[in-house]
C-alpha cells in the first residue's frame, strides 16, 4: 500500500520530535543546547504553520529533517564535543573537531533547495543559468546572517565570543563557515539539482489540478 505524502511528512515530524527529546536528555550544557536547538524549533514551527499554504516536495522535507537531526545532534554536545567527530579528530590527527564545518556544509546544501523550490514554484526564477548564481548568493547571505546572529548572541548574552562562536583557535572560522556553505550549495545543485527539478515540475502540475 502506497503511503501518502502527508503521512510521510507527519512521520518525519514525529521522528524529529523524538530526536529533539533525545537531544535534550543528558545534554552537555543547557545554555548551548537552548541556543543551538532554538533555530530548529523556530523553523519547524514555521514550516508546520505554512504547510497548507505552501507544501514543499517530500525531498525537501526529508533533507530538511536530516539537517534538523544534525543540528540537534550538535546541540546535545555543543558542536565541539560531538563524540563521533572527536573520534575522527583522533584518528586523522585533525587540529580541531570538524563537526561545525559539516553543519555549515549542510547550511548551504539544504537552504539552496528550499530557496530554489519556493522561488521556482512562485515563478520568481526559471531554469536559466543565472538562476544558480542568484541562489548561491542567497545561500551566502543566509550564511552571513547566521554568523551575525552568533555574534549578536555573544554580545547580548554577555558570554565570551570564544564560548558562543567557538572558533577552536581558527581565526578564519567565519570565512571558512561561509565557504563550506557555498560548497554545500554547489554540491546540492550538482547532486540533486535535476532530480529536484523533476519533483518541482510534478508538484507544480499537481497543484494546478487542485
Amino acid at each position: 500500500m502506497k503511503i501518502s505524502e502527508q503521512k510521510i511528512h507527519l512521520m518525519l515530524l514525529i521522528i524529529g520530535v523524538l530526536v529533539f527529546i533525545w537531544s535534550f536528555i543528558d545534554h552537555r550544557l543547557t545554555f548551548g543546547w537552548v541556543l543551538l536547538s532554538a533555530p530548529v524549533v523556530i523553523v519547524t514551527v514555521f514550516f508546520v504553520l505554512t504547510y497548507k499554504r505552501f507544501t514543499y516536495t517530500t525531498l525537501v522535507y526529508f533533507i530538511g529533517f536530516l539537517w534538523a537531526c544534525l543540528l540537534l545532534w550538535g546541540a546535545k554536545y555543543t558542536y565541539t564535543y560531538v563524540p563521533f567527530f572527536e573520534y575522527l579528530t583522533d584518528v586523522f590527527g585533525w587540529s580541531r573537531n570538524h563537526f561545525d564545518r559539516f553543519t555549515h556544509f549542510a547550511q548551504g546544501f539544504v537552504p539552496y533547495m528550499i530557496f530554489r523550490e519556493y522561488l521556482f514554484r512562485k515563478g520568481v526564477l526559471n531554469q536559466k543559468k543565472i538562476t544558480n548564481l542568484v541562489l548561491f548568493l542567497m545561500v551566502l547571505g543566509f550564511s552571513a546572517t547566521w554568523e551575525l546572529i552568533e555574534f549578536s548572541a555573544s554580545i547580548l548574552s554577555g558570554r565570551s565570543q570564544s564560548f558562543i562562536l567557538d572558533m577552536q583557535g581558527d581565526i578564519w572560522d567565519t570565512q571558512m563557515d561561509m565557504l563550506f556553505a557555498l560548497i554545500g550549495a554547489i554540491t546540492s545543485s550538482l547532486v540533486l539539482g535535476n532530480f529536484h527539478l523533476k519533483q518541482i515540475v510534478s508538484k507544480t502540475s499537481s497543484d494546478s489540478r487542485i
